[in-house]
């Protein structure tokens, strides 16, 4: 089955595309404020699938879900605004920001459309500081909840399921109490999060230390030795620039400071100009607001094509020709890393398709039942 999808937030589609590509979800309709945004994700969804936009550029607190909305979606994802609640925002407003509030706005679209299914993504933050969880995440699991969903909570880590990125959110999925009920009737497991490829890895590996720049190794040698797993370093994916060169978007702003000369490999401590440690994983992909990563060997930031990758990005993704620079790293930046994105689709299609099972054996002995009777 084909389930069809309500994106908010929409971004530059990282989230949708993780669901879509698992071939039993179709976005319906989206939203998304910032037009380079919109024009991505519409762009991309294009490319890949050939159908016509479905982002919609518009604020998604003037749009009326009864109204505005298609009908028919089985489930809402998106992932408001963060910055209010981030550890980077020196004010760090939280609901009372104009962003923040942006988290009811979401809760209104789930209680007036009541979807089977909803996702929402978030930062770290959300969960981890205490005026955040009182004012914010406590209220809306407990919202949710009321309106009869059964929701779970946890804060997963990118690099835990091979993305060579120390980034955590925070992630609520809910079902409508009717799901997991049924499943549980008929002895399917409800919903689970993805297993984890490694078990806290930053801190169960010996990684590399800092290295003065333009320290020379064998790399094959090197990372025939390593003592931790190659996925989870940089290297594994920003290590062949043959490759990347081949690739759209392998495209960066010009140097223009000495320090692009200077950071040593994996001096990730400052808050800007970090740079990269080829055999170690990258901080949290969040370029922009004067943070700015380097790249491990060569005096220049990141390229668009490099973060993508970071962010687990398929290469087919791509930004068109015209969209600014500093727009294409803000997208990467603010988009959920696709591959664990696909991970949460494939558990919640599994609940989906495994309650549609349910139902049809509910119906067949009905008929069994019926036909008895009547004999």
């Amino acid at each position: 089955m084909t389930y069809p999808v309500v994106s908010l937030f929409s971004g530059a589609g990282f989230l949708d595309l993780g669901f879509t590509e698992t071939n039993a979800f179709s976005i319906l309709w989206g939203t998304e404020l910032i037009r380079e945004f919109a024009q991505s994700n519409n762009y991309n969804m294009r490319q890949r699938y050939g159908h016509h936009d479905r982002i919609i550029n518009a604020d998604v607190t003037t749009i009326d879900p009864l109204q505005d909305i298609p009908k028919g979606a089985v489930g809402i994802i998106g992932g408001p605004p963060c910055q209010d609640y981030s550890i980077g925002n020196a004010s760090s407003p939280g609901v009372a920001g104009d962003r923040g509030k942006l988290v009811w706005d979401f809760l209104d679209k789930i209680e007036k459309l009541q979807p089977d299914f909803f996702l929402f993504e978030n930062v770290e933050a959300l969960y981890k500081t205490m005026k955040h969880r009182v004012e914010a995440l406590n209220p809306l699991i407990k919202k949710f909840t009321e309106l009869g969903y059964e929701v779970q909570f946890k804060v997963l880590n990118t690099l835990d399921y091979g993305i060579p990125q120390d980034r955590s959110r925070v992630f609520i999925v809910g079902f409508r109490q009717y799901i997991p009920v049924t499943l549980r009737q008929w002895g399917f497991e409800t919903f689970k999060w993805p297993t984890p490829i490694y078990e806290n890895p930053k801190k169960n590996y010996i990684w590399p230390e800092i290295w003065e720049i333009g320290t020379e190794v064998n790399e094959s040698e090197f990372i025939a030795g390593l003592q931790v797993p190659y996925e989870l370093t940089v290297h594994s994916v920003i290590g062949n620039e043959t490759e990347l060169s081949s690739l759209p978007n392998h495209i960066s702003f010009n140097p223009y400071s000495h320090r692009f000369f200077s950071v040593p490999e994996g001096d990730v401590k400052r808050k800007s100009f970090k740079r990269l440690h080829r055999f170690r994983y990258s901080p949290t992909v969040a370029y922009g607001n004067n943070e700015v990563h380097l790249h491990p060997t060569l005096p220049r930031r990141l390229t668009v094509r490099e973060s993508l990758r970071l962010q687990s990005v398929p290469d087919w993704y791509h930004f068109e020709e015209g969209i600014p620079l500093d727009k294409m790293f803000k997208m990467i930046s603010n988009g959920v890393a696709y591959k664990l994105a696909n991970l949460l689709a494939e558990e919640i299609k599994l609940v989906l398709n495994n309650y549609e099972f349910a139902l049809n054996e509910r119906r067949k002995s009905i008929i069994t039942v019926h036909k008895t009777l009547q004999a």
